[in-house]
């Protein structure tokens, strides 16, 4: 029997060996093609014969990368214990997700780039997954009596076996009331607006007034800031943002407070600033591929067009936007690296985003003005809290420039340390949370064990806690945070 297969190679991969079984073969060059290499695989007795007319020759298409912006917050939500949700999510994706690492580290800023590799196509389905499976939290006031009444242990088992949604209760600082965060799935939405609905007709508490909180960065908040206004006059629901408008007062933590008298106001206004997070696709192509016309279509479709120098003949492009723009961002991609209509990537976009209706031309010029500040405020030291829009605007007018030029100094774009999610989640050592167990049952904690093994923290993990990450796991106790914090002050020295 004899095989024979054809394959698209670029001439760098030329000469290269192949093998089958223990004979190796040499891939023969057709010299007429520069760029198609034919590769055989002989059976036996097998002679060189040319392919039949009209077979078409298999094309891989380029791999390129996907960098986009999820509050570090859901990086474990995402990852999963051990790893397994971001493994099945890869497995089915045919895709790489990566997260970083220094979130991991004590005392190092947190960062929330999720870089994604692979075919083009399959970076869209790994994108649309990723956003399905981010958790949507609400938040509701209700008075303590009612909660004592029913007992929270009870309404958590109720709600989590009834809607599939956690409740979480943070008493407030006047002792009258409790915070209640309710979370759901994007895919169950409506078992989130069910449960909700319920939760305020058990308790009889009236809900005028919920709430999402939005972690996020610099750059999301810069981006939606002059947004804000036309987002709460079509959604009707509040929203807070930080002030960034001063560069030397900047907040330690950027975080987006929506409010609304429904969910539905709620939810909606969050989906619109979540199609602000910048966006970002990059790919290599050949130097004699780049065409000027592709930075002209880029500007036009208001995304940012930047040219890096790599090997030889091979240059590194960066197209950046938000998420909002992801179709131009797929399409202008698309048309560098050559690809025919039918590898295109069709992001799937809410239908939400449609209403908000943005203009043309927002990008480019938001970047633009936040240059413009740091060079005249001189805020060099901005750029480790930037995460992909801090770039300068490629220059269509020069004419001795054949591509735009920018200096990036932001994470999405530079060359920190990411490591795959299942080796991140492999961390979790067992032997490390007996130490922690032992440790809790020393200073009579034991009781919270099982609630920091849910969430997957050993003794490493729990030494870069601070009374914030205490308080978001349920621990609600300030006595039993006291204790955690001076132990944990204790095992840092």
């Amino acid at each position: 029997m004899n095989w024979r297969f054809t394959f698209d190679f670029h001439r760098t991969f030329c000469h290269c060996k192949v093998y089958q079984s223990k004979n190796p073969v040499k891939i023969s060059e057709n010299q007429e093609m520069i760029n198609a290499e034919e590769i055989f695989f002989p059976g036996p007795n097998m002679a060189k014969q040319p392919l039949k007319q009209g077979t078409a020759p298999v094309t891989l298409a380029p791999s390129a990368t996907l960098s986009m912006e999820v509050s570090y917050t859901f990086h474990s939500h995402l990852i999963g214990r051990s790893g397994q949700n971001i493994n099945r999510l890869m497995e089915e994706t045919e895709t790489r997700i990566h997260f970083p690492d220094r979130n991991r580290m004590t005392g190092e800023p947190k960062c929330n780039n999720v870089v994604i590799r692979g075919q083009l196509s399959n970076l869209e389905k790994a994108r649309q997954r990723i956003r399905m499976d981010i958790p949507v939290e609400i938040i509701v006031d209700c008075s303590s009596e009612k909660i004592s009444s029913m007992g929270q242990s009870q309404l958590i088992d109720y709600f989590s076996k009834s809607y599939g949604v956690l409740l979480r209760f943070y008493p407030k600082i006047d002792g009258l009331g409790f915070q209640v965060n309710i979370r759901g799935q994007q895919y169950r939405i409506h078992h989130l607006k069910e449960a909700v609905t319920n939760f305020g007709y058990l308790t009889q508490t009236p809900l005028e007034s919920m709430m999402m909180k939005i972690e996020t960065s610099f750059d999301h908040v810069w981006l939606v800031r002059d947004h804000v206004d036309k987002i709460a006059h079509l959604t009707g629901a509040g929203i807070r943002c930080p002030h960034v408008s001063n560069l030397k007062e900047l907040p330690k933590k950027y975080c987006i407070w929506v409010r609304g008298s429904s969910l539905d106001a709620v939810y909606v206004a969050s989906t619109m600033l979540n199609g602000l997070l910048p966006m970002q696709l990059m790919a290599q192509m050949p130097s004699g591929r780049l065409n000027r016309c592709f930075l002209a279509e880029a500007e036009e479709a208001d995304v940012l067009f930047h040219v890096e120098s790599s090997v030889l003949d091979i240059l590194t492009i960066r197209l950046t936007s938000y998420e909002w723009n992801a179709r131009n961002l797929f399409e202008i991609l698309r048309r560098c690296l050559g690809l025919p209509t039918n590898q295109a990537a069709v992001p799937s976009l809410p239908q939400t985003w449609k209403i908000l209706d943005f203009t043309r031309n927002n990008f480019l010029p938001t970047s633009k003005k936040l240059l413009k500040e740091l060079s005249s405020s001189h805020q060099n030291s901005l750029s480790q809290q930037l995460g992909g829009i801090v770039v300068e605007i490629p220059s269509l007018s020069s004419a001795d420039s054949s591509v735009g030029s920018a200096t990036l100094l932001s994470p999405l774009a530079s060359t920190e340390s990411c490591v795959p999610a299942s080796l991140t989640a492999s961390r979790f050592d067992q032997n490390s949370f007996r130490r922690l167990s032992d440790l809790l049952e020393t200073v009579g904690l034991a009781r919270y064990s099982d609630l920091f093994l849910k969430n997957e923290i050993d003794m490493a993990m729990f030494t870069t806690l601070n009374d914030d990450d205490l308080i978001s796991l349920g621990i609600t106790s300030f006595g039993a945070r006291k204790i955690m914090r001076n132990a944990i002050r204790e095992l840092r020295s």
